[in-house]
């Protein structure tokens, strides 16, 4: 790409100013949004998906708590290429395209409220990529291009009377998509792209300011590097400036640049470039002291961006709240940064505080493994078996959908752990595999998963045990999955609670990309010798420390060699059921049914005592066995059995 470096002025600054990724907005990424901001909030307005679709969606950004919250769509309908301005309560939004052509509607938004209200209607042409400056209380729109010619024509909107005036045109080539922006309710307009009379593309360079008293335009210097068009522009503190985009030959530029103007001294200087490729079309606002950056599209990737950067802008930005615990005796103008709670801010800890924004120091880090004593893996410092770990997608930088499945993430495993499960964000429903390779390239686990669009949280269960270049990724359909393109410096190695390393990736670029999986689901279990810990079970093993639901119990009244408990008269019937408990009864008859049984039974009409005047007659002697014995010796037990059906034992000392 040819490239302008005369008189490029990049100044020493004075204060750190880094741009730090804050995260995404819960909707579709996108080119040319509607941005603008109030107070503390933020807004994204609208815009095109990688599907082509015109959107109409309101996305609240809420800067002191970082989150997001849709709000009513615009009723003006989906659209693209349109622009919007705020004051201090209201928005003014218009023009653009969809499915229709070329709207001349116009809107007021109550940024309050969340309200609309449709005002005067454009009259004239509809248009894409025009530019909108607010001053007090009016709003200038020209420029732009309707079925791809470009517009010079210059418009004033009248807020308090709700009219339209028609201006002095801009004379210096009509164009669509330049930069603007007002400074000290002046005007600025220049870059943009024009109409080339060859088959060249024309991109300009150059700069204007507007007179609105006047009517009158006056060139000033021309921008000193490439010349650009769709990017994005503010104001600020009496300065403006210009970011990102495409390039003199309408390619993205090398970096998203961003440009400072002063028009004191009309000269421009070239502050830190967002992180990333150059972006086309993308949207910002500023709040406070902060410049928040969103969406457009990086062409290189092919990526529709749904993340917000932010960006210091000025040295005399901090907490201003003396009570607060960072409180900056140097700032002017509070940046919303105040903090009031310490603790611990590190979520990969034990005693993490979500409300804390100032760390005491006081960090307790997880460690995974096995906490019981007994186990073969025991770990004295564990105190925790379970963990979620690893990168959440919003932690590695910015990124987008990536359709390539010939990546992988590259890991290293330092303890046996089970990766129990692991998150993916799918831009549609679709059913893939996924697979776990050792350093030999060798499949040692693969999954087959369904995904739905959106968030995806894949159980896994699989087991690694320690080795080394363990290699993780999609080897079936991929139609969509969410990918870090933009992955901040020295993120790698990535260390997972000191259980799992992921070092890389296996492309050209091993350092530079973060494929697919977040979040990852760990567990340590532990080693544990498996039986039956029941002491009362009669297979109970003393030495197992796991139950392994084998345990075996005797049956009630019985021990475990099947023998009664209790079983006074020896007749083989525990005492617990034995109707007879003192008299040997093993067929237990009981003839009445009222649960003492007939050998015992002296009241049921057919026992001994009924007969007792009658001497019973001696039929036989039987010992344990049954067997019958002719005469009783000493030290041995015999059943007599007589006539009238009475069984006597006798044991003879």
């Amino acid at each position: 790409m040819k490239k302008l470096m005369l008189f490029i002025f990049i100044p020493l600054l004075s204060f750190s100013q880094n741009w730090e990724f804050i995260g995404f907005y819960p909707a579709d990424g996108r080119h040319h949004p509607i941005t603008f901001s109030y107070d503390e909030f933020g807004f994204v307005i609208a815009g095109q998906n990688s599907a082509g679709e015109y959107l109409s969606d309101v996305l609240k950004y809420n800067a002191q708590q970082n989150t997001w919250e849709e709000l009513s769509s615009f009723p003006g309908g989906p659209r693209g290429y349109a622009y919007g301005v705020a004051d201090d309560i209201y928005a003014y939004i218009g023009f653009g395209s969809n499915y229709n052509g070329y709207p001349t509607d116009w809107w007021r938004y109550d940024m309050v409220n969340d309200s609309w209200l449709e005002l005067a209607s454009f009259p004239y042409l509809g248009r894409d990529h025009p530019a909108m400056i607010l001053v007090d209380d009016k709003i200038f729109v020209g420029m732009g291009s309707i079925d791809g010619e470009n517009l010079g024509d210059w418009w004033q909107y009248d807020i308090l009377n709700d009219h339209w005036i028609e201006k002095t045109n801009f004379n210096f080539g009509n164009r669509h998509h330049p930069f603007y922006f007002s400074i000290d309710n002046i005007p600025y307009v220049g870059f943009g792209h024009g109409n080339s009379q060859t088959n060249d593309v024309l991109i300009y360079n150059d700069f204007y300011r507007y007179n609105i008293t006047s009517e009158t335009w006056t060139q000033l210097n021309d921008f000193p590097s490439e010349a650009r068009v769709a990017g994005t522009q503010f104001s600020y503190n009496g300065k403006g400036y210009v970011m990102s985009g495409d390039g003199d030959d309408h390619e993205p530029l090398d970096s998203g640049e961003l440009w400072e103007y002063n028009p004191v001294s009309d000269t421009w200087s070239q502050l830190v470039s967002h992180p990333g490729g150059a972006r086309w079309a993308p949207g910002s606002f500023v709040i406070d002291c902060t410049l928040y950056l969103t969406s457009g599209y990086e062409s290189p990737s092919d990526t529709y961006y749904n993340d917000i950067l932010k960006f210091q802008l000025g040295e005399d930005c901090g907490c201003t709240d003396i009570n607060a615990l960072n409180f900056d005796n140097n700032a002017i103008i509070n940046d919303a940064s105040c903090c009031y709670i310490s603790g611990c801010t590190n979520p990969n800890s034990l005693n993490y505080d979500s409300l804390a924004c100032i760390d005491d120091g006081g960090c307790i880090p997880f460690v995974l493994g096995c906490s019981e004593s007994d186990s073969e893996n025991y770990n004295p410092t564990a105190n925790v078996s379970l963990i979620y770990t690893g990168p959440y997608y919003t932690e590695l930088g910015s990124g987008g959908y990536h359709y390539n499945d010939n990546w992988d993430m590259v890991f290293n495993c330092y303890e046996s752990v089970t990766i129990k499960s692991i998150d993916l964000y799918a831009e549609s429903a679709f059913s893939t595999q996924i697979e776990v390779l050792n350093e030999n390239n060798t499949q040692i686990h693969q999954a087959n998963i369904a995904l739905v669009s959106g968030f995806n949280q894949v159980n896994l269960n699989f087991q690694i045990d320690v080795g080394e270049n363990y290699k993780i990724g999609i080897i079936g359909n991929n139609e969509g999955l969410y990918r870090n393109s933009s992955v901040v410096d020295n993120v790698f190695p990535i260390n997972l609670v000191n259980v799992i390393e992921i070092t890389g990736n296996t492309t050209d670029n091993p350092l530079n990309y973060f494929y697919y999986f977040y979040n990852w689901q760990l567990e340590i279990g532990c080693n544990n010798f498996e039986g039956c810990t029941d002491e009362s079970a009669c297979n109970y093993d003393e030495f197992a420390n796991e139950d392994d639901g084998s345990c075996i119990f005797a049956e009630m009244y019985f021990d475990c060699l099947g023998n009664c408990i209790n079983d006074a008269d020896q007749d083989q019937v525990c005492d617990e059921e034995d109707n007879c408990i003192d008299v040997i009864n093993p067929v237990q008859t009981d003839s009445d049914d009222d649960g003492e049984g007939d050998a015992c039974d002296y009241d049921d009409g057919i026992r001994i005592d009924e007969i007792a005047e009658d001497t019973p007659t001696l039929i036989k002697m039987i010992d344990v066995l049954g067997r019958e014995q002719q005469e009783h010796n000493k030290g041995s037990l015999l059943f007599y059995i007589y006539d009238n059906g009475v069984v006597e034992k006798k044991f003879l000392h």
